[in-house]
């Protein structure tokens, strides 16, 4: 499944740009620069070329790949493409309505599975200008459609309805600039009305189905990269980074809405999410590889045969970051890692399965973690060669440094916070050792303690254990129920809470 997302994302790439004012430029330029780009991801170029007037015809045209049946390969069919020079210098490009595409991919069952798609537009206009060596692209389109004609696994055709894919963009305008000098660079933004998408599959062995459906507003997308002007293998990271490649951008949405239904033959479940503005940011380069996703006003509902009720939850916000080198270092590299779930509030009714007298707080609950330090990573993470010579028993990374910027969770009238930080010792042949300290604060355990107990949910002689642990760990603060911690480990390795060494 990999290999097909990394091919529908290689051809919506090369459709993009086929669809992405001012110095002299011909037809012969745009199409001449167009097969380049297409070659670099490892595509063979294919058409007719004929000159009439002002007017480029292209005829014929496939974009191929020509990877071996075990790596899987894909193409692109188009009738015809005509480029008209204007006499402001620019170049008008039409485009079919219809462009065809296959993709085939080895599968879990050691066989083939052939997919066919349809890409079609309607109302597009499309104008480059510049020189040849920098092309802008301005574009619209009202409608773009991605969708499946025909899924043949080990020599089957699957059924209709069974395993289909339909996505549909609507009122689509967008810029987008090719500059070449050491390597191939291109700077994009494109905004789209509305998505709406449709994925249903059937696992006839199980007599399984699943559906997922959805839409979202009001979409925007803009985004850096550069290219080698070598042929690269595309499905190659590794390699493609070792020659330049970089690729960074931020989508962003206003609202989205998703329904989902598994259904077997034990039981059907059902979710609905429902959320307001988002966003995912992606960056990837020679040194790393960098996640930014955030959401906020999000509402989920599940139902499933096999559970009584309903479960409703909602989240006014939550955020995640990974940064991460990907390639084999002698030096130590910056990661960080961030997540927050802020306002987690369930409905009444699930709180009335397990504290039906309204015992415990209800306040929305928050849980918060921002780690960020310093490792070597011993392996290149995106090189398959790589991560397969990696030795069982070797660590994949040495971490340096590891701070504890943030630890927060707040629920049910408590709450611990803390922060901190530890070095390791990372001699070799031996397993690291930590040295630092972490500040705890719980502010509020006694009272929640208090509540479990009323609630029923523990017993005295658990809560006299908790209280007691809580006890030897930390030491009582300033405000009423509050207990600090101050929590180390030296360079002899003992643990020690408080100024008392426990272990």
């Amino acid at each position: 499944m990999t290999r097909f997302l990394r091919q529908i994302c290689v051809g919506s790439a090369i459709l993009c740009y086929a669809t992405s004012a001012s110095a002299e430029l011909s037809a012969e330029d745009v199409w001449g620069d167009w097969k380049s780009y297409v070659s670099g991801f490892g595509y063979e170029v294919s058409g007719v070329e004929e000159r009439a007037g002002d007017i480029l015809t292209v005829t014929g045209v496939t974009f191929s790949s020509t990877g071996a049946a075990i790596a899987g390969g894909a193409s692109i069919s188009i009738d015809r493409i005509e480029l008209q020079e204007q006499p402001d210098g620019t170049v008008v490009v039409d485009l079919p309505a219809l462009m065809p595409i296959e993709m085939t991919a080895p599968n879990e069952t050691g066989g083939v599975t052939r997919i066919s798609m349809d890409y079609r537009q309607s109302g597009m206009e499309l104008i480059a200008s510049g020189a040849p060596d920098t092309i802008n692209y301005n574009y619209s389109v009202d409608t773009i459609t991605l969708e499946t004609t025909g899924i043949e696994m080990n020599g089957q055709i699957m059924p209709d309805g069974t395993n289909d894919v339909e996505v549909t963009v609507q009122d689509v305008t967008g810029t987008s600039t090719m500059a070449l000098d050491s390597l191939r660079r291109y700077v994009q933004s494109v905004q789209a009305g509305s998505l709406s998408y449709t994925f249903n599959a059937t696992d006839i062995a199980r007599n399984a189905t699943s559906v997922i459906s959805g839409q979202m507003q009001q979409l925007t997308f803009d985004g850096t990269g550069a290219m080698p002007l070598r042929e690269v293998d595309s499905t190659d990271l590794d390699a493609m980074l070792g020659a330049g490649f970089a690729a960074g951008g931020t989508f962003e949405y206003a609202a989205n809405a998703l329904s989902a239904e598994v259904e077997s033959q034990q039981t059907t479940v059902a979710s609905t999410v429902i959320s307001g503005p988002g966003s995912l940011g992606v960056t990837m380069d020679q040194s790393g590889l960098s996640y930014d996703v955030a959401q906020s006003d999000l509402d989920v509902e599940v139902t499933s045969g096999e559970f009584p009720l309903p479960v409703n939850f909602s989240v006014s916000s939550s955020s995640f970051q990974l940064a991460i080198p990907v390639r084999q270092s002698s030096e130590p590299e910056d990661f960080s890692m961030g997540f927050a779930l802020n306002g987690l509030a369930m409905s009444d009714v699930l709180w009335g399965l397990f504290d039906p007298s309204s015992q415990l707080p209800r306040d929305p609950a928050t849980v918060a973690v921002d780690l960020a330090g310093k490792a070597r990573l011993m392996f290149n993470l995106l090189d398959p060669a790589s991560v397969a010579n990696l030795s069982p028993d070797a660590a994949p990374a040495e971490i340096e440094t590891l701070d504890i910027n943030k630890l927060q969770i707040s629920a049910a009238g408590a709450e611990l916070a803390g922060d901190g930080g530890f070095t390791f010792d990372t001699a070799e042949g031996q397993v690291p050792k930590p040295q630092g300290s972490v500040d705890l604060k719980l502010t509020g355990g006694n009272g929640l303690i208090d509540k479990l107990i009323a609630a029923g949910l523990i017993q005295d002689q658990e809560a006299m254990g908790i209280r007691m642990m809580m006890g030897l760990l930390a030491v009582p603060g300033e405000a009423p129920d509050t207990l600090n911690s101050k929590i180390e480990i030296n360079a002899e390795g003992h643990v020690i809470a408080n100024g008392q060494r426990i272990q």
